[in-house]
């Protein structure tokens, strides 16, 4: 198997669960698979006690069913030269996200492409759920969806790379840089700062007792984020890439939903902790309330341990 943050994603595998809403990363999909020259599995698995309908539309219940719904999809995505083939897990699973992890290991697929639907409380759910799961069992990047989307996405013109000052973003870095190339788009370097009022824990706490001090050091910070993002952009502009840089000051996630809107931004790419059990790849993370607030698809790349 190729490297998800190393190499370019040769294999493209896309988690449809039957209804029109989960058919909203095909645009996207068709997008990016082609300037990669991808070839793209689309999954259908079973589930076990399903109920009758998904979204407003019948569920699938057999595999001849399933077969029957990926086909013209796999036909309409062959006709732009794609590589386009469809796989059914026949036997209902307790499990749909494990059984798709599962299948991106025995079909080395190099990233997984799933939709979320609804929004707000409901979207949080399934966000927290589906992917994080996916994510934390996969060790492989995870293209998130919004669907219904604010906008469809069929070209990726800008491609935000969140980075953070600990360096771990570096992960994300070749993922980004390669698709941005592909794709021909800007590539937007941010880095967020804290102002004492949005630092958590023992540093918020520090904060209160030492105001002015407080104050100085993450000014200074500042000041280094400029410089250490204005070296990775000059970096990256000698292999010819053209980036953006901005550095925000305030609460991490909300500094990148707000910088998303203001650049245009068409996919974010964002190192994450994969970590298994209950709500570790989001623990003390900002990126469950960047998916769950963006308004564009997320791609999720696991830092390596």
């Amino acid at each position: 198997m190729t490297s998800g943050t190393a190499l370019p994603p040769a294999h493209l595998l896309v988690a449809l669960d039957g209804s029109a809403l989960a058919e909203t990363v095909l645009a996207l999909l068709r997008s990016l698979a082609t300037p990669l020259g991808a070839r793209v599995t689309l999954l259908h698995v079973l589930e076990h006690g399903a109920p009758a309908t998904v979204h407003g539309q019948p569920h699938l219940t057999t595999a001849a069913a399933a077969e029957a719904y990926l086909r013209p999809l796999a036909t309409r995505l062959g006709e732009g030269g794609l590589a386009v083939a469809t796989h059914v897990h026949p036997n209902p699973e307790h499990d749909v996200a494990a059984s798709i992890a599962a299948h991106a290991a025995e079909l080395d697929a190099d990233l997984i492409v799933l939709a979320t639907h609804g929004h707000g409380g409901m979207r949080e759910w399934l966000v927290g759920r589906i992917p994080e799961q996916v994510a934390a069992r996969a060790g492989r990047p995870v293209l998130i969806v919004p669907a219904p989307a604010e906008r469809e996405v069929a070209a990726v013109r800008r491609l935000m790379l969140p980075v953070d000052q600990a360096g771990e973003a570096r992960a994300a870095l070749p993922l980004a840089r390669r698709l941005a190339i592909a794709c021909q788009a800007q590539l937007v370097l941010v880095t967020v700062v804290p102002t004492p009022a949005t630092l958590a824990g023992d540093a918020g706490a520090a904060a209160l007792f030492l105001p002015q001090t407080t104050t100085s050091l993450l000014n200074w910070a500042e000041e280094q984020a400029r410089a250490a993002l204005d070296e990775l952009a000059e970096e990256l502009a000698r292999t010819g890439l053209a980036c953006t840089t901005d550095v925000r000051r305030g609460d991490p996630a909300r500094a990148i939903v707000q910088a998303i809107g203001a650049h245009g931004v068409d996919l974010v790419v964002l190192a994450t902790h994969a970590r298994v059990g209950l709500g570790g790849l989001w623990a003390g993370s900002v990126t469950p309330r960047v998916v769950a607030a963006a308004s564009c698809p997320l791609l999720l790349v696991p830092i390596p341990r």
